[in-house]
């Protein structure tokens, strides 16, 4: 099989879930689970722009918003420099990941590494 071949069959089997908003069951999770939820967004999107993820964020109904919306954005830094931010609440993250679209792993590699590093690190 060619790499991405399957592709059409994968979106077929999946296209009843695609765009579909998530806010009930992010708002479920973060309101009754100690689940560690992670969002992240490249800030050259087109599609899924970090700008209209935090819009989307900021409609949730969870009872940690308002502080997580007071949190500051921390530098996510790599050997590379600065390579996007985060701002963390309990067991919500948000990661802006800079110079990077849609395929943020292909785009911003360091980023995406050290992102990986941050959620796997034992807490």
């Amino acid at each position: 099989m060619i790499w991405g071949g399957q592709s059409s069959q994968v979106f077929l089997e999946l296209k009843g879930d695609f765009m579909l908003p998530v806010v009930d069951q992010i708002d479920y999770l973060l309101n009754n689970t100690d689940l560690q939820i992670v969002v992240y967004s490249g800030q050259l999107d087109l599609i899924v722009d970090a700008i209209g993820t935090e819009k989307w964020i900021n409609s949730l109904k969870w009872s940690g918003l308002p502080n997580f919306q007071n949190t500051q954005k921390t530098p996510l830094t790599s050997p590379a420099g600065n390579v996007g931010y985060f701002k963390t609440y309990k067991n919500f993250t948000f990661y802006w990941i800079l110079k990077a679209g849609h395929m943020v792993p292909t785009d911003a590699g360091d980023a995406a590494i050290q992102m990986l590093r941050q959620i796997l690190q034992p807490k």
